[in-house]
């Protein structure tokens, strides 16, 4: 059945649901980041895009750091990155639009750290974990496109990029997400030393988080006390919990 409500009160419904549940709307909404920014690029619409999803990465910042100070910081970075990317878009600005490749690399660098350590210190497998554990890689490509982004600015031969294709931005964040899940198309290719040497370290890195993301996960969840107070067996005894000895002590 057709929903028949106001539009602006499904939007603000949609948007109380991503603070209350910062972690799982943050993911849904940087896949749909992915899809729908291009189309919008141009656009002033771009701006109210861009806006919404700032408040729900401070939301899933405030959900994620317990410190005061590391939270006063951490708005102090994306407050950097905001100013710098409109600084960018400015015209009379335009050549310092790279200019935000760094604070928008340190910004993402910083959900990274505070997403992957929400995963491992997890004392249960929830959905919020998990959808986190996936959001951390896809961060993990995010980030790598900003470092290709730090090296194009200073070596701009580092890679084959098309012109007609995009920015560069948009170009190398695609090419570091073919890099991290080992597609490899080959329209992007890096020429330097040190591109292929930082794509060589993404692949390696986006497959180790793989091993060791599952790995962890299945631990914590074979971890859990069976029902009705079963002692744990040995596939659900803590990692960390010694063995008994003969006697059963």
């Amino acid at each position: 059945m057709q929903d028949l409500r106001p539009r602006p009160v499904l939007i603000a419904e949609h948007m109380l649901w991503g603070l209350r549940h910062p972690l799982r709307a943050f993911l849904w909404a940087l896949l749909a980041l992915f899809a729908i920014r291009p189309a919008l690029d141009g656009t002033p619409y771009l701006y109210v895009v861009d806006a919404l999803f700032v408040v729900l990465v401070v939301a899933a910042l405030r959900a994620l750091v317990e410190s005061r100070t590391l939270f006063v910081a951490a708005l102090a970075v994306v407050a950097l990155t905001v100013a710098s990317r409109i600084a960018g878009d400015v015209k009379a600005l335009h050549g310092i639009a790279s200019a935000s490749a760094g604070p928008s690399a340190l910004l993402v660098g910083l959900l990274l750290g505070f997403l992957f350590w929400h995963v491992i210190r997890a004392p249960r497998v929830t959905y919020d974990v998990i959808l986190s554990a996936i959001t951390v890689y896809v961060l993990i490509g995010v980030f790598w496109g900003f470092v290709y982004l730090l090296l194009h600015d200073a070596s701009p031969g580092a890679f084959a990029l098309d012109p007609s294709q995009g920015s560069a931005e948009v170009q190398l964040r695609y090419f570091s997400l073919m890099t991290l899940t080992t597609v490899g198309y080959g329209d992007i290719v890096p020429k330097s030393g040190e591109a292929r040497a930082l794509a060589t370290i993404e692949s390696l890195l986006g497959q180790i988080y793989l091993t060791a993301i599952v790995a962890r996960l299945v631990g914590i969840s074979i971890a859990i006390p069976m029902p009705g107070g079963q002692a744990p067996g040995p596939l659900n005894r803590p990692v960390d919990a010694p063995d008994a000895d003969a006697d059963g002590r």
